[in-house]
C-alpha cells in the first residue's frame, strides 16, 4: 500500500498501538492505523512499530489473530525508516485500543503533543468488562452495556447522545479488498459463514477461538461471499463487525437482523440495508429481491447503494479521514 503522503492533510500524528503481542488483532486499531498511514504517510508514526501491519510475524503469528488476519492484513503497509520513526513534536497523539487490555497512557509520549492534544480509540464491544457501564433501551429491553470510557475519543459502539468530544467511528475495509460486482457467480442464497443468530439457529458462535471459522484461506472466504445473493449479519458482542464490510466488498447485498434497533450513532452508521427480525421477514425480503434466480430492480438498488456507502463511509481511508478532520477541528 503506497501512502498518499501529505496531499490531504498537514497533520502530524503519533499513533500509539497496543503493545501486548497476544493482543495485536484488534480490528478497530488495525482499521484506523491502516487508513491513517494511507492518508498521512510519514506524518503518521506508529510508535512502537505495529509489527503485524508490516507482515512482521516475529512476535505474533498471523493465524493466532482474531479473524486469522483476513482482510486488514492481506497486504503489508509501507514501512518507515528509523529516521522517519524518530519522535519529536506532534500536533496530536492517538492511542489505539491497548486500554482494553490494561495498558496505560505513557507520560513521555504525552509530553510530545502540542497543547496535550491526546485522543483514544474506544474499541469496546457493548458487552464485556470495562470500568464504566450504563443502562440503555434497545427495542423494548433495558440492557447494561459498556459506555464511553474517555472524554476525547472515537468510539464505534457509541450509544450515548450529546457527549462532549466523543465521536462515532467504526471498522473499515482496505480499498484493495473491494471486488468488482459479478452476478454470474451467484449460486447460493446466503454465505456459509452466516452467524447463527442471523439464521435463527441456536447461538454457538459467540466468543473467541476459531471453532466456528469455516475457512482458513482468505480468498475462499471471499469467494463464498461473492457466490451468495445475500450476506446475512447481526449484532454479536456489538453492532459493528468486519463481516458487514466484507459482505458488501464481495459484491453481495447485506441483510442485517434487527438493524432498526441499533442506536444511530453506533457503527455501522446510516447503512442502507434491509432490517429483518423474523424468519418470515427474511423470507419475504429474499423472495422479493431475487425472483427465479434473477435480481430485481430493488436488489440492484441495494447492491449499488451499499457499495456507495462502503466507498464513502466504510473504507479504512474514509474512517481515517473523519478522524483527521475531527482532530484538526479541535487543535
Amino acid at each position: 500500500m503506497k501512502p498518499s503522503s501529505t496531499e490531504e492533510s498537514q497533520l502530524k500524528l503519533l499513533f500509539v498501538p497496543t503493545v501486548d503481542p497476544t493482543k495485536q488483532g484488534d480490528l478497530l486499531e488495525l482499521s484506523i492505523l491502516h487508513g491513517l498511514r494511507s492518508l498521512l504517510g510519514k506524518q503518521c508514526i506508529d510508535y512502537p512499530r505495529k509489527k503485524v501491519m508490516y507482515h512482521d510475524w516475529s512476535d505474533t503469528k498471523k493465524d493466532t489473530l482474531h479473524g486469522r488476519g483476513f482482510t486488514l492484513l492481506t497486504e503489508p503497509i509501507q514501512d518507515l525508516s528509523e529516521e522517519d520513526r524518530t519522535l519529536g513534536e506532534f500536533d496530536a497523539i492517538l492511542y489505539g485500543c491497548g486500554h482494553m487490555y490494561g495498558e496505560k497512557s505513557i507520560a513521555e509520549y504525552n509530553k510530545l503533543a502540542i497543547n496535550r492534544n491526546i485522543w483514544v480509540l474506544d474499541g469496546h464491544d457493548l458487552h464485556g468488562h470495562a470500568p464504566k457501564k450504563i443502562t440503555i433501551k434497545e427495542g423494548d429491553k433495558e440492557l447494561e452495556v459498556i459506555g464511553s470510557q474517555f472524554q476525547k475519543s472515537f468510539k464505534r459502539e457509541l450509544v450515548e447522545d450529546n457527549l462532549q468530544l466523543v465521536y462515532p467511528t467504526g471498522f473499515g475495509i482496505p480499498k484493495h479488498r473491494i471486488r468488482s460486482i459479478d452476478l454470474t457467480k451467484k449460486d447460493q442464497l446466503f454465505q456459509k459463514t452466516a452467524p447463527d443468530n442471523s439464521i435463527f439457529k441456536q447461538v454457538s458462535d459467540i466468543g473467541g477461538g476459531f471453532s466456528h471459522h469455516k475457512f482458513t484461506e482468505e480468498e475462499k472466504y471471499y469467494d463464498d461471499l461473492s457466490r451468495s445473493w445475500f450476506g446475512l449479519t447481526c449484532k454479536k458482542g456489538g453492532w459493528d463487525c468486519l463481516r458487514h464490510y466484507e459482505i458488501i466488498a464481495a459484491g453481495s447485498v447485506l441483510l442485517f437482523k434487527d438493524y432498526n434497533k441499533k442506536h444511530p450513532l453506533c457503527s455501522p452508521q446510516c447503512l442502507p440495508c434491509l432490517s429483518y427480525s423474523t424468519k418470515e421477514e427474511l423470507d419475504d425480503i429474499t423472495n422479493r429481491l431475487v425472483v427465479n434466480n434473477k435480481p430485481t430492480d430493488e436488489y440492484w438498488f441495494y447492491l449499488y447503494k451499499q457499495r456507495e456507502w462502503l466507498n464513502n463511509v466504510g473504507t479504512t481511508e474514509a474512517r481515517a479521514r473523519e478522524i483527521i478532520k475531527t482532530i484538526e477541528n479541535n487543535l
